[in-house]
């Protein structure tokens, strides 16, 4: 029997939150728009095969979400509801776009987190979130 091993990856790192834009996906095919959250990390060993000098992270904005109102249990919900955690005042924010913004030019601890469900024998995709201010 054939031995399978996973592939390791960062399962953490401390860093800023350098950008934060609302974009369509650049994948083909895919008309659905996107938060593109850019982190740099405090270590720079982790960038060492990194093309853009930055990690990155992809939240789908859902067909059925608008700025005011967005589906219970989606991706987006689980990340705002992560940010909302780390700062409460986020609760009071009008739209997501300014829950979103909040965060931009702050140091968290980020760790790899499994927003979404699997399917189709998908893994659900895991995504980096903050966790912890400093």
């Amino acid at each position: 029997m054939v031995e399978r091993t996973k592939t390791e990856g960062i399962e953490e790192f401390e860093g800023t939150i350098t950008d934060v834009t609302f974009e369509k996906s650049e994948l083909k095919g895919e008309k659905q728009e996107q938060y593109h959250i850019s982190m740099t990390p405090n270590d720079s060993k982790l960038l060492k095969d990194s093309k853009t000098g930055m990690l990155h992270t992809w939240i789908k904005f859902s067909d059925k979400a608008t700025q005011k109102n967005i589906p219970e249990g989606s991706v987006l919900d689980r990340f705002l509801t992560e940010i909302e955690t780390l700062h409460s005042e986020v609760k009071k924010l009008a739209t997501v776009d300014e829950a979103m913004q909040h965060i931009k030019g702050k140091e968290y601890l980020f760790k790899t987190k499994k927003l979404g469900k699997a399917f189709d024998g998908h893994d659900a995709k895991l995504y980096w979130v903050p966790v912890k201010e400093l």
